[in-house]
């Protein structure tokens, strides 16, 4: 049990902290000397940062679900007399929202496999987790828009930063979040709208890995291990993210960046 509220934790903590959950995970397995968890548990914390998201962003979640509703219901009756096309805030961020998820999802299956013998190399996520920091340092406000400011452009920017954070080491959210930071967002919509395009993304990988759920028992978790999990990856990812709002309303990504090159300079000298 307490390993698993040790990788509830770790999940939960550095999933929407700008500095790599993947790459926590796998150094908490290689120093700590703990069996790799197994997709099926990975899924059930990523489903745990799942609900943190909806947790803290529900209003946000539920317009963009009505506005994706609105844009159906006047797709069926486009050809009626008098349609007009849906526009408006919530149905734009809607759609940014979908297009990166589309972007991240087919760059994803196509560089899945390569991207998957990244996972082995301890000092190799540690190099990554070094790019990280400086992209961190180098994330600066260029404007002030705000996320249902958010075009096509920037879900396509989005999408393609979310892909690349499939490489472990790469922060997704600090990636995303740079990303927006760079198509002139404000710090603090450029993390919410970094949460809500990784919504998609948790919830449809974790639910693909759920598929073999008989693997959970052939490494030892019981329903009561996963749950607790689960709760713990909730609960310290909704911390995380409350936290990291807090710091961006005054001041940038740099701490976070100087993070990054120590843990990953201090897993390169014990790894040698």
């Amino acid at each position: 049990m307490a390993q698993l509220i040790l990788l509830g934790l770790v999940q939960g903590l550095t999933e929407f902290l700008p500095v790599s959950s993947t790459a926590h995970l796998l150094f908490a397995e290689h120093f700590l000397r703990l069996p790799r968890p197994g997709l099926v548990l990975e899924a059930v914390l990523h489903l745990g940062t799942a609900l943190a998201v909806l947790m803290l962003f529900w209003p946000d979640v539920r317009r963009l679900v009505a506005a994706a509703v609105r844009w159906v219901r006047h797709t069926r009756v486009r050809g009626a007399p008098g349609g007009r096309p849906v526009e408006d805030p919530d149905s734009r961020l809607a759609g940014v929202v979908l297009l990166a998820t589309v972007v991240t999802a087919a760059l994803g299956l196509l560089f899945l496999e390569p991207l998957e013998r990244m996972f082995t190399s301890v000092r190799g996520v540690a190099v990554q987790l070094l790019l990280t920091g400086l992209i961190l340092l180098l994330a600066r406000e260029r404007g002030r828009r705000r996320a249902e400011d958010a075009g096509a452009l920037d879900a396509l920017v989005l999408g393609l930063a979310q892909a690349v954070s499939i490489v472990p080491g790469i922060s997704r959210s600090g990636i995303t979040i740079a990303a927006a930071l760079w198509r002139g967002l404000g710090r603090e919509d450029a993390a919410r709208l970094s949460f809500l395009v990784a919504l998609p993304a948790l919830v449809g990988a974790s639910l693909f890995s759920l598929r073999d759920l008989g693997e959970a028992a052939s490494l030892g978790y019981t329903p009561a291990q996963l749950a607790t999990g689960f709760v713990v990856s909730a609960l310290s990812g909704a911390a995380a993210i409350r936290w990291l709002l807090a710091v961006l309303r005054r001041s940038r990504l740099g701490g976070f960046a100087l993070y990054c090159w120590a843990a990953g300079l201090a897993v390169l000298a014990a790894t040698r």
